[in-house]
This record gives C-alpha cells, sequence and structure tokens, in this order.
C-alpha cells in the first residue's frame, strides 16, 4: 500500500526546500512574499501527522484493531474490557519509546525492546478488577474523591455504565489507587509498518455500555490546527460485527453515539464492524453493512467492516505456514491456546467456503480467502485514499502560493533590469507612481471601511438565537451538546469566510494600481496578516458547550462534582440546558465582541503592512539608480536569479501536474 500521507509530506519537503533556496539565491528575506503563510501551511507535511482517533464500545475489539493496523500484535494490552482511563498516542519510532502521564503530571519514560510488556504494568486492569468502570472511577479519583464519596454515587455509577458495584471491591481497588498512579496520557514511538510512517494512531478511552463518548475525547476530535482544520484528520468508530443490530437496546446504543459526533466529525467518520471473520457476520454481511447505511449513512463518511485477529495471523505467518496443514502447527509462543484455536476455525471455516463454491483448496486460494475475510487492506487503502483527498487540498493552496510568488519574482525581476536599462518605464516615473499610489491607498481604505461595518458583519449571525430557540426544544443531553458544537463550527465557517471577503476585497481594490507599484500589493501575505490581528484579540475564542459535572472532571478546572441522591432526571435536564445556553449565549456576545476587535486589526495590519512596502518599494527603485553605472553585472546576476526562479517553478508545475491539477 502506498503511503500517500508520507508522499505529500516528502513532495512538500522538496518543494519548500527549493522554494527557499530561491528566496536566498534572489535576496529576498525570510519575511518576504507569502514565505509566512507557505512555512505554516507545509508544517503539517513537514512536522506533524495524519491522525487517526479509534473510538469505541468497550469490548469491541479496539486495541487489537489497533495493534493489526500498526502490525505489531502485542503493542497494546488486550483481552480485558478496559486497561486505560488516558488516550494514547502512538507515531513511528526508530526504536520503540513510551511516554506515560500520570494524574499527579509526573512522566515515566521507558525504552527498549520490552516498553510493550513495561506500558502494561501501568495501563492494565488486574483481573480482579475488571468487572469495575474503571475508567469512571479513575475520573472520580482524579477529582480528589474518596471511597465514601464514590460509593455514595454507586447508583448513578451502575446507571451510568451498566454495571453492579460490589462494595468490598470497589474498596479494596480505591484505597490502594491514587492520582500518582492513573495513567490520564501515553504517547509511544514504535518502528510499526512503514506504510504508516507519517500516521498518528490515537487510542481513546473505552466507551461505556449505555454511556457516551467521553468528554476527554470530544475535545480531541474538537482541537483544531492554526489552519482551522482539525487535528484529528480521520475517526474511526468501531461495532462488534458479531452483534445483530436488530436490538432495540444495540441500536439505541450506537444511535445515540452517532448522534454525539458533530457535522465536522461525521466527514470524516469511518464505522468499521469488527470480527469479520465470525460466521454470525459472515452469513449476514450484506444485510448488516445495509442496515447501516440505511440507518445511519448520513451520520457516517463510510461503513466497512475488518477481522484483526485474522490481520494480525496474516502479516505474521501468512506466508510462512501451510494453511491446508493448520492443525499440524505448533502454536507460537506470542499466542494464546483461545487465538491459535480461534485462527484454525477461521480457517477450516475459509475452506468450507471454498468448497461450496466449487474452488480448489490450496495454500494460493486458502490466503486469497481469508485476506478476502479480514478486509483490512482494503479499509487501509480506503482511509489512505481519504488521507490522501484530504491532505491535497491543502497542498494544493500550498503550491499555488509557491507558485504565484514564483511568477511575481520573475516579473519583478524583469521589471528591474528594463528601469535599470532604461526601458519603458524609468525609475524615476516609477517613484512618482509611488506618491500617488499613497493618495489611492487612503481611497482604498475609505471604500473598504464602508464595506466592513459591523452592524452588516453581525447581521450574518443572526441566526444563532434562531439555533438557542431550537435548542430549547430538544430532550436529552447529547442532542443538546452536539446542537451547540455543531452551531459553533458554523459560527467559526462564517467568521473565515468574512475574513476571505475581506481579503478579496483589498486585493480586488489594490488590482486597481497600475504600474510596478501592483508589485507591493502583490507580495501582501494576508493570511499572515489576519493570524496576526488575532494574536491582538483579548483571548482565543473557542466556544465550548456547556455540561453537566457528573464523574468526569475538566482538566483545565476541575470542577468537584457532586453525588449524592437519585437525580431527577427531568430537572437535570433542564438544568443542564438553562446552564448550556447561558454559557453558549455568554460565549456569542464574547465573540461577537472580539470579532469587530479582530476585524479593526486586520485592517490596521494591511494598512501597515502596505505603508511598509510602499517605503520598501521606494527605497528599492532608489537602489537601482546606482545599478545604472553597473548594467552588465547587474543584467547577469538578475538573469541568474530569474532562471533559478523558472528552474523551481518548472518543476514545481510538474509535481502539481502529477497530483492532477494545473496552475495557469
Amino acid at each position: 500500500m502506498d503511503n500517500e500521507f508520507a508522499k505529500l509530506s516528502s513532495t512538500v519537503k522538496t518543494l519548500v526546500e527549493d522554494y527557499r533556496d530561491v528566496m536566498k539565491f534572489c535576496g529576498i528575506p525570510k519575511t518576504g512574499w507569502h514565505s509566512k503563510t507557505i512555512e505554516r501551511k507545509a508544517k503539517p507535511f513537514l512536522q506533524g501527522y495524519f491522525t487517526l482517533a479509534v473510538v469505541g464500545k468497550v469490548s469491541s475489539g479496539k486495541s487489537t484493531f489497533i495493534n493489526a493496523l500498526l502490525g505489531c500484535k502485542d503493542l497494546l494490552p488486550t483481552g480485558h474490557d478496559q486497561t486505560t482511563s488516558g488516550i494514547t498516542y502512538i507515531e513511528y519510532g526508530d526504536t520503540p519509546e513510551a511516554t506515560i502521564e500520570f494524574g499527579d503530571h509526573h512522566k515515566q519514560i521507558i525504552k527498549g525492546d520490552d516498553i510493550v510488556g513495561q506500558v502494561k504494568k501501568y495501563v492494565s486492569i488486574p483481573d480482579e478488577y475488571h468487572e469495575l468502570p474503571i475508567n469512571n472511577i479513575d475520573d472520580m479519583i482524579l477529582g480528589g474523591f474518596d471511597f465514601a464519596k464514590i460509593w455514595a454515587a454507586r447508583k448513578q455509577l451502575e446507571e451510568e455504565t451498566n454495571t453492579r458495584i460490589q462494595e468490598k471491591l470497589l474498596k479494596a481497588y480505591v484505597q490502594g489507587r491514587g492520582k500518582k498512579d492513573i495513567a490520564v496520557k501515553v504517547e509511544i514511538k514504535y518502528p510499526f509498518n512503514d506504510e504508516l510512517k507519517g500516521w498518528r494512531v490515537i487510542d481513546t478511552p473505552g466507551i461505556g455500555a449505555i454511556g457516551g463518548i467521553e468528554e476527554k475525547t470530544k475535545q480531541l476530535l474538537a482541537e483544531e490546527q492554526e489552519d482551522g482544520s482539525r487535528k484529528v484528520d480521520a475517526i474511526i468508530f468501531l461495532q462488534d460485527g458479531e452483534q445483530t443490530l436488530d436490538y432495540t437496546e444495540d441500536r439505541a446504543f450506537v444511535n445515540r453515539q452517532l448522534e454525539s459526533f458533530t457535522i465536522s466529525d461525521r466527514e470524516r467518520l469511518f464505522f468499521v464492524l469488527t470480527h469479520s471473520a465470525d460466521d454470525k457476520f459472515k452469513s449476514h454481511k450484506d444485510e448488516k453493512l445495509n442496515t447501516i447505511t440505511s440507518n445511519y449513512g448520513d451520520k457516517i463518511h463510510l461503513v466497512t467492516y475488518a477481522d484483526s485477529l485474522l490481520y494480525l495471523f496474516l502479516s505474521e505467518f501468512g506466508n510462512d505456514v501451510d494453511l491446508e496443514y493448520i492443525s499440524k502447527e505448533p502454536k507460537p509462543v506470542s499466542w494464546t491456546r483461545e487465538e491459535w484455536r480461534a485462527i484454525k476455525l477461521i480457517i477450516d471455516d475459509a475452506r468450507y467456503d471454498l468448497e461450496d463454491k466449487g474452488e480448489s483448496v490450496n495454500q494460493e486460494t486458502l490466503l486469497r480467502r481469508l485476506n478476502e475475510i479480514a478486509h483490512f487492506d482494503d479499509l487501509k487503502k480506503e482511509i489512505n485514499q481519504f488521507a490522501r483527498e484530504e491532505k491535497t487540498k491543502v497542498f494544493h493552496d500550498l503550491v499555488l502560493l509557491i507558485a504565484g510568488d514564483y511568477d511575481g519574482i520573475v516579473c519583478q525581476l524583469n521589471d528591474d533590469k528594463d528601469k535599470v536599462n532604461g526601458k519603458f518605464s524609468s525609475i524615476e516615473k516609477a517613484l512618482a507612481e509611488i506618491t500617488s499610489a499613497r493618495t489611492k491607498l487612503n481611497q482604498i481604505i475609505q471604500d473598504v471601511d464602508e464595506k466592513i461595518r459591523m452592524d452588516s458583519i453581525n447581521k450574518k449571525f443572526d441566526f444563532i438565537e434562531d439555533c438557542f430557540e431550537s435548542i430549547e426544544r430538544l430532550s436529552s443531553e447529547v442532542l443538546i451538546r452536539t446542537a451547540i458544537t455543531n452551531l459553533f463550527d458554523e459560527v467559526q465557517k462564517i467568521e473565515r469566510s468574512i475574513f476571505d471577503d475581506l481579503k478579496e476585497q483589498f486585493k480586488g481594490m489594490s488590482d486597481s494600481f497600475q504600474g510596478s507599484s501592483s508589485y507591493v500589493f502583490s507580495q501582501i501575505d494576508y493570511d499572515y496578516l489576519e493570524r496576526q490581528a488575532e494574536q491582538y484579540s483579548k483571548e482565543k475564542y473557542i466556544i465550548e458547550p456547556g455540561r453537566t459535572i457528573t464523574h468526569t472532571c475538566d482538566p483545565d478546572e476541575r470542577i468537584p462534582a457532586k453525588y449524592g441522591t437519585r437525580i431527577n432526571k427531568e430537572q437535570k435536564l433542564r438544568n443542564f440546558k438553562a446552564l448550556a445556553l447561558k454559557r453558549a449565549r455568554a460565549q456569542k456576545d464574547l465573540f461577537k465582541t472580539q470579532l469587530e476587535e479582530k476585524v479593526t486589526n486586520f485592517r490596521k495590519e494591511i494598512t501597515d503592512d502596505l505603508d511598509s512596502k510602499l517605503k520598501d518599494q521606494k527605497a528599492h527603485y532608489q537602489s537601482l539608480i546606482e545599478q545604472r553605472d553597473h548594467t552588465e553585472a547587474f543584467n547577469k546576476d538578475t538573469d541568474e536569479k530569474i532562471e533559478c526562479s523558472h528552474r523551481a517553478a518548472k518543476k514545481l508545475l510538474k509535481t502539481a501536474d502529477e497530483y492532477g491539477f494545473k496552475y495557469q
């Protein structure tokens, strides 16, 4: 499988290095043209990852799935209902290394080939406690609760996790566990398959039997990069394919989880049915896939299936064991008796499948059939194609910026030659144009000011109150949370469109300038100036939906939860709704205040930048006067710079053509 993200990263690295060489050779400072925005857009390729978050119900096979995806059977501990209450980040590393952060903020760094076994000591749940809702209990311990408070809240815990809590077992667990013992974050570097270099896989806390996606997972999925895109590029939601999804409880669970994803989440959501080698899945595969598509198709990007254990077997032994006589193969040391028995049964079933279809049974046909059942290669291709499509959008913008700069630099160099050699417009005339440009600049500012009046901008957000009214009618906390998150996702999209419009207006106005002074405006880095304007805002306005503090505490607030008697659900919903809307309205008011400040700052950044560039252009033209006495040397030096830019541009356009888009 081609690693599309790695290919793009390598391509971007080459193009950016070429761009830097051109800028340096032409004597253009690192702050010149669009270099800052180009460096920012290139950063996710050069220093970032294609990030894949895996979400799933407890016991859905999440850890086994990640191990199979990365080709490392025992990378994450498996075999228990729950393993850790934290989030695990996994990325490629030449040598194995793990960093574990605990609830009291101390860290443990583990190195060496045995990091898997050592990590297990910190994140695995002892056998005697695997029936407890460990994630929920650990969250309460992190919030400062002792056994007495947790025991007092057991009814709520039992209801949320569909478990029964034994007092003696809970007491033994809580008394032997403190913040220093709870792994809240694990970062693993491991030499997994080269085909996934540049990927970061995130294992999120398991979803309880009737609970929802944890707040820490929601926060992870909502995090944004500098360009406004999500830090998590794709989400895999795992569901046990052995389940029929006909039961009301199962359908309700799936629906509840999918409703909790925002619109942005759904655009990058892969719904994967696991245990696809099981007879219950194979015999009803099409029916199960159709059920998911027909019921939840508008809430997911793609529905597919996979069998993790079978794929692990194929990755490790597919070409090294005689599949026709698997019963004679000894059990590998790293495999449990149950795992090896399950593989033998799967291979037997595959043999029967081939016989039923009248096909010959041999090593080749068995291997083909097993890969069809595992379906992992197809799944990875689908995710990889998604990675290419998503990252190519940013790559396309990057290519356009670099190509535009090459064109502008060549035009300016040719213009400099003409001026020094006395062709077309003289240097003296160009200097006069600069003086005239200042007058025109004032007119541009007046025209733009008419278009950026805050009363007209604010009208774009009048729909917010209508949304608040519709939220008043929602009947669950999950729906309220998701609706508010979706609302402010939309608000941020509109905000971005406002600044895109402002940039186009300035560009359009500046295009009215004729003559050499237009180069001043072609090298304005509007994206960078917009981010500079944002830096001056009082605080970053991230809209965070209100929520009820139960057993999970916001890591930034640590608000202690209150437990006691059972909660009146209707009253709780009313309180939650009132709190959520109050916070949302407060954030809306803050947003509008800061938007006005950002618009004002943006205008100032652009006008200051224009003024500065006019001064620089004047100084540049004055420096050209001195070159009239050295035209031969000046022309030779300038021609070399032009040729350098042309070579880089030609290479860039060839690369762009390979990715299927043209630059005119």
